[in-house]
């Protein structure tokens, strides 16, 4: 007859719920979506949007290469890796 009672304890669904009172007092560390909406789940991938715009909110200098320079840099760092290749195998099979 014990057995029968600690199992009829253990099926009601209602204890093993947490209190609600327990669930509405805990204070996410993110923002939410929406504000309004007091059921809204905590985004970590909106708290990292926010931490990135404030990151990046200040001034850039932009220091960009010229179209010629960049197409320089492209011709010569290539060349210097297909130089490499050739060389390599020319060394290696040759």
């Amino acid at each position: 007859m014990q057995a029968h009672r600690k199992t009829e304890s253990h099926a009601d669904p209602a204890s093993a719920a947490p209190a609600e009172s327990a669930v509405q007092g805990v204070v996410p560390p993110f923002p939410k979506a929406d504000p309004s909406a007091a059921y809204a789940i905590p985004s970590p991938a909106h708290a990292l949007q926010e931490r990135l715009e404030t990151a990046f909110a200040e001034p850039v200098i932009e220091n960009r290469w010229s179209p010629r320079q960049t197409l320089a840099f492209l011709i010569f760092t290539c060349g210097a890796f297909w130089g490499a290749m050739v060389g390599g195998a020319i060394h290696l099979f040759g």
